[in-house]
């Protein structure tokens, strides 16, 4: 891909083809809370550097060790090319190039086992589960609430988010709550957890109980 987007490019040179754009250099962050999975990417430039990109119609943001910037939308030849405040972002399948200020081409791997991760991340959420067969997911935001997606993401319940209570000889943390409508609890605990479908590995094994059905999972705090 690096020959596709970039031909020519040489990366033990520094280019300026990605140039300051005015308009982004001061930029308000709006609210991620309701980004999708799907919008988002993340990808590996090498052992060097971890980034991850928020796709939009008309632009992408790009989140980065040290910042988040906006880049927007430019006309490309092939694949999807971003820039903006002297940031190159160029994405085709699962590959990309990354240019930041004075710097040379990076190119980078998609990361798709880290997205489910990532985004959960981006939308504040502070734990993340996940379980399988049926496919289910929970969100526990700092301090606001817990959604819940079940059955394939046929489900979703809110519920606002109870103190826990903490058992430390287990290393167990257990939320319970329940409303008009469904009751759930999530007991969280200290031990490894590998997940059956893709073997993605996680340092909490989770058990949820919704409206009296009981699902394994794993998670980890983000």
């Amino acid at each position: 891909m690096a020959v596709g987007l970039c031909a020519g490019c040489n990366t033990e040179k520094k280019s300026t083809s990605a140039k300051p754009d005015q308009d982004s250099l001061e930029i308000a962050l709006p609210d991620f809370s309701s980004i999708q999975t799907s919008d988002v990417f993340v990808y590996n430039c090498g052992d060097s550097l971890q980034f991850s990109a928020h796709v939009t119609p008309d632009s992408s943001w790009l989140f980065l060790p040290d910042t988040t910037v906006k880049v927007k939308s430019v006309r490309s030849g092939s694949g999807a090319r971003y820039e903006g405040n002297a940031y190159l972002y160029w994405s085709k399948g699962n590959e990309a190039i990354l240019q930041k200020p004075r710097g040379s081409f990076m190119t980078c791997q998609a990361v798709k086992k880290e997205k489910a991760k990532v985004a959960a991340r981006i939308r504040g959420v502070g734990f993340l589960a996940l379980g399988q067969e049926p496919g289910w997911r929970i969100e526990i935001t700092n301090g606001e609430q817990i959604k819940y997606v079940g059955n394939y993401g046929q489900d979703t319940v809110y519920v606002p988010v109870p103190q826990p209570v903490v058992d430390k000889e287990k290393n167990r943390k257990t939320y319970t709550t329940q409303t008009e409508a469904h009751s759930l609890t999530i007991e969280i605990t200290d031990k490894p957890c590998t997940d059956s479908m893709n073997g993605i590995e996680y340092p909490s094994t989770v058990q949820l109980t919704i409206d009296g059905k009981t699902h394994q999972g794993c998670g980890e705090a983000l």
